[in-house]
């Protein structure tokens, strides 16, 4: 009797839809129409006076191998949507919800989305999951994660960003003080309350029944919960980097660490370098010491030092630092293409520890540069200009 009264319900509608609702005699049944526009077949609820919740339309499918509760299909349109979905006018309003209860499901997503012709092909047994894509997925907008996530993180290059010229590199600023002052902070996260969820289920019949459900904690939230984690101080890193901090709309602030490698990477080089001066330093001023206590002659080819010219690479100028001993009589560096053809050279004395020059003097590429002194090559480097 309740199916009877189903199939004149919607053959009512189909009728003032000016559709043509058949049953096939395979037992199936569908809806063909001519709308002009309008809706094939309009399902609607109205309830102002209850609090329980009101279904415009219910599909049930029960099935042993494969069973699918709504199907939607759009064909040959300029703009096509399976399933459209929007809610307004409401406290919490939600344009499509997928559930899967976990205490009868072993392997689901609540929203499968794939550019494959499959169905849930891509889960592996014992997967549950809210959201689950097969295939490339876009955000225009931010992402925001309350545990972990997993894989890799792409940022652009210096060869694909927007800006004209490929970007601007960093110059007249020591990226390692700068840093310098950062201070690193340990946390733990707070976990959040998980409700208890009161879950309906739904017999074949249309009988329901009504259970409480605890959500199955998942193994890296617990993890994540229970590790210390490590930031730095937005407000300090604001004063030297202020484009690397974003505030969110209740005030608090975040930090785009990804961009911050290649400025950890940049001090890195900086430290580098401070370091190979001041070992030639120390070690010119030890062998200055012998000199003056033993009356013997320290000078040697191991005095005279060629350190990596910063910055590299580099579009403005450069410099480059270099260590002499105190006899060094003729010495210059001499900066070569990859030929192997001299293109310039700089004259340079013992009372010198650097020298600079434009890239525009010479063009871009990847040029070697020499130490010289007394007419014995010391050692030969690596630079390249940009454009």
């Amino acid at each position: 009797m309740k199916r009877s009264i189903i199939i004149i319900n919607l053959c009512t509608l189909a009728l003032s839809a000016s559709a043509q609702f058949k049953i096939l005699s395979s037992g199936n049944t569908y809806i063909t129409c001519d709308t002009g526009g309008k809706s094939g077949m309009d399902l609607s609820a109205t309830n102002y006076n209850s609090n329980s919740t009101v279904t415009g339309g219910k599909f049930t499918v029960v099935a042993t191998t494969k069973a699918i509760g709504l199907q939607g299909n759009a064909i040959s349109a300029t703009t096509n949507a399976g399933v459209y979905g929007t809610a307004s006018y409401g406290t919490k309003s939600i344009g499509v919800l997928g559930s899967i209860p976990q205490s009868n499901v072993s392997t689901g997503a609540a929203v499968y989305g794939t550019i494959f012709n499959d169905m849930g092909t891509g889960l592996s047994t014992g997967d549950k999951y809210a959201g689950f894509f097969r295939g490339n997925v876009k955000a225009t907008g931010s992402i925001v994660a309350g545990s972990t996530i997993q894989g890799a993180f792409l940022g652009e290059s210096a060869s694909s960003t927007n800006s004209s010229e490929g970007g601007q590199s960093l110059r007249g600023i020591s990226v390692a003080s700068s840093l310098s002052g950062l201070n690193v902070t340990t946390y733990q996260k707070e976990r959040p309350a998980m409700p208890v969820e009161e879950e309906t289920i739904f017999d074949p019949d249309g009988d329901s029944s009504k259970v409480m459900e605890t959500p199955e904690p998942d193994i890296m939230d617990e993890q994540f919960y229970t590790k210390s984690h490590y930031a730095l101080d937005a407000d300090k890193l604001e004063e030297v980097f202020p484009d690397l901090v974003y505030v969110n709309k209740d005030g608090s602030k975040v930090i785009n660490y990804v961009e911050m490698i290649p400025l950890l990477v940049q001090s890195i080089n900086e430290l580098n370098e401070k370091i190979e001066v001041l070992q030639g330093q120390s070690s010119g001023r030890a062998k200055a010491a012998v000199r003056g206590t033993t009356g013997i002659d320290g000078s040697s080819i191991s005095q005279n030092k060629l350190y990596q010219n910063t910055p590299n690479p580099f579009k403005g100028k450069t410099t480059i630092h270099f260590t002499l001993a105190d006899d060094a009589k003729d010495a210059y560096i001499c900066i070569f293409d990859m030929t192997g053809k001299p293109v310039k050279k700089l004259p340079i004395s013992s009372g010198m520890d650097s020298v600079s020059f434009g890239g525009y003097e010479i063009g871009e590429g990847m040029f070697l540069y020499s130490l010289v002194v007394n007419g014995q090559e010391i050692d030969t480097k690596r630079m390249i200009i940009r454009k």
